[in-house]
């Protein structure tokens, strides 16, 4: 019966309106620019761009986005397909540009960084997310975080479909190019210090990148990352050693947020066969001996606790209290217990 129950409301969540790019004008200050690399394809119903089809090349752009002014920390609301949007409480678009050519997106992203001390965050969303939701997710994590550098989004072809989870996984592997193809764009752009931030799945991606770019040699755009955040991190704990340590000196900070309550690793680890995913690690002993840090965010779990960092008031506000969250993710080291006493557990050489 649990059965049953379990697959009717996965179809039910599979048929649910998605998120969609709405544009609008922004009252005054409300804007937040996002440089966006994308190996997302035509949308092959609507013919729009950005849809779930895989782009061998990389697409440059920029969106301005308007942050409502009226949300709550942590709310994520933006217009759903079918659904009149709302400039005081919904995430829209204020404006975008598609750059044609790798100079021009360059030398605009050279003037935002320059502004922001040379301060790069990198976005890459997760598993069952369209290219909306993400761009909107980047931006609302950017206001409720006042994180200062200049925000970068991966968009990757994923379905935006629950009952996908195999062609995401595939499109997550073939999206790895694309990704060292924009962190290359930014260094080049004169990126001094770069973010990487991996929500699910592309947490995933995001360790295959580095691993690719550890093999290639490019330790330029290797020396340029600041840190490394796996948000909830889908990847087989076995995988992720095998990742560590074939890229050698791990990006410092090295922080990977879990929850043994996350609803949604738990369905992968069924899907995978497995105990445990990355995210959900309950024995730390199995990464002791690499350099990161695992903080346990699950007395924060809002809805399935997949995206605690993101979604719980109390725990964006604690972040805050410790400093800022961006003191912590550009690397401060200096009583890092400080930000969640008791809750973090670095566990290098534990």
């Amino acid at each position: 019966m649990r059965r049953i129950i379990f697959i009717a409301l996965v179809a039910l969540t599979a048929c649910a309106p998605r998120g969609e790019l709405v544009r609008a004008p922004a009252p005054p200050g409300a804007e937040r620019a996002i440089f966006v690399g994308s190996t997302r394809g035509i949308d092959p119903k609507t013919g729009a761009d950005f849809g779930f089809a895989r782009r061998e090349s990389l697409e440059l752009a920029r969106f301005e986005v308007a942050v409502p002014p009226e949300r709550q920390t942590g709310d994520l609301t933006y217009p759903l397909d079918g659904r009149r949007p709302d400039p005081q409480h919904d995430f829209l678009v204020a404006d975008q540009e598609t750059y044609p050519q790798g100079a021009p997106f360059r030398a605009d992203l050279s003037r935002q960084l320059a502004q922001s001390g040379g301060e790069a965050i990198v976005f890459v969303h997760g598993f069952n997310t369209n290219f909306a939701e993400g761009l909107y997710r980047l931006a609302q994590m950017g206001s409720d975080f006042d994180l200062p550098g200049t925000l970068v989004y991966y968009a990757w072809p994923s379905r935006g479909n629950v009952l996908a989870y195999a062609y995401d996984r595939d499109s997550a592997l073939f999206a790895r190019d694309g990704l060292q193809k924009l962190l290359d764009e930014l260094r080049r752009a004169g990126a001094k210090r770069i973010l990487l931030v991996g929500h699910s799945m592309g947490a995933a991606l995001s360790m295959e990148t580095l691993r690719q770019i550890a093999i290639s040699g490019d330790i330029e755009t290797i020396s340029r990352l600041s840190g490394v955040i796996l948000i909830s991190p889908d990847i087989d704990v076995d995988v992720f050693r095998g990742q560590a340590q074939r890229i050698g000196n791990l990006p410092q900070p090295f922080l990977i947020f879990t929850s043994e309550k996350d609803k949604a690793l738990r369905l992968s680890s069924r899907l995978s066969g497995e105990e445990d995913r990355l995210g959900t690690l309950r024995d730390i002993g199995r990464v002791a001996d690499l350099k990161v840090t695992v903080i346990d965010v699950g007395a924060f779990d809002v809805r399935d606790g997949h995206f605690n960092v993101a979604n719980s008031p109390a725990l964006i506000r604690m972040l805050g209290r410790a400093g800022q969250v961006a003191r912590v993710l550009e690397g401060d080291q200096q009583g890092r217990t400080g930000l969640a006493q008791g809750v973090i557990l670095t566990v290098q050489n534990a």
